[in-house]
């Protein structure tokens, strides 16, 4: 069943309709070797009821006038650095349903639900820790997630932040190096403090202690 563009884009517009978008953007990209082209769809902070995908990007390969699918089939960032899985789908029922189901059932990689689960409610798991940690004089009053660039090239894809501490702004960025190498990147008083880690399993930790050394 051939396939068009714009059925694709209606068909994504269905599957997030009750769901708030920071941001959606999109960009044709040339294919070595073929005059097909990619088309490739940014999707930044969904949230929807008990869901958030923090980050992914579902590509498409279509004819070089933008007007078609060439097959139906699309990928989908599952987790940072360059991880996609392939799905096919027979039309846009199928593909609205497998999409949904992508979502609705958090089908990606650890680091991106790690992610994902943070930006629900970052402040207060940064104050949850300082409290168990007997830090009280430390209040995060919020955290924003803010990405420098919607359009961005997976490998060189990080998550940047703004966090207001005790008055104060500061900036964060996560960047994974390599397979297992986290850089976590603050911004304090005019003063850069880089961290590596192995894993986001001490995301909350690795921010909690640094502020505690800066502040408390």
């Amino acid at each position: 069943m051939e396939i068009t563009i714009k059925e694709i884009e209606s068909s994504i517009k269905n599957v997030f309709e009750n769901a708030e978008v920071l941001n959606t953007d999109s960009v044709y990209e040339q294919i070595d070797d073929s005059s097909n082209l990619k088309l490739v769809i940014f999707i930044n902070k969904l949230f929807e009821e008990k869901i958030s995908v923090l980050y992914t990007k579902i590509i498409f390969v279509v004819d070089s006038d933008k007007i078609k699918l060439v097959n139906n089939s699309f990928m989908y960032l599952y987790d940072i650095n360059c991880k996609y899985t392939n799905i096919d789908f027979s039309d846009t029922e199928e593909f609205e349903k497998k999409l949904k189901n992508i979502i609705e059932k958090e089908k990606f990689g650890n680091d991106l639900k790690i992610l994902s689960k943070f930006v629900e409610k970052p402040a207060f798991l940064i104050n949850n820790w300082l409290k168990d940690n007997k830090t009280n004089e430390i209040n995060v009053l919020s955290v924003k997630y803010n990405p420098k660039m919607y359009i961005i090239p997976c490998k060189s894809l990080n998550f940047s932040f703004n966090m207001n501490v005790n008055n104060n702004n500061i900036q964060f960025n996560i960047k994974k190096e390599k397979d297992s190498v986290f850089i976590f990147s603050f911004l304090i008083n005019d003063e850069t403090t880089n961290i590596e880690k192995p894993n986001l399993k001490t995301l909350v930790e690795t921010i909690g202690t640094t502020l505690k050394n800066k502040f408390a």
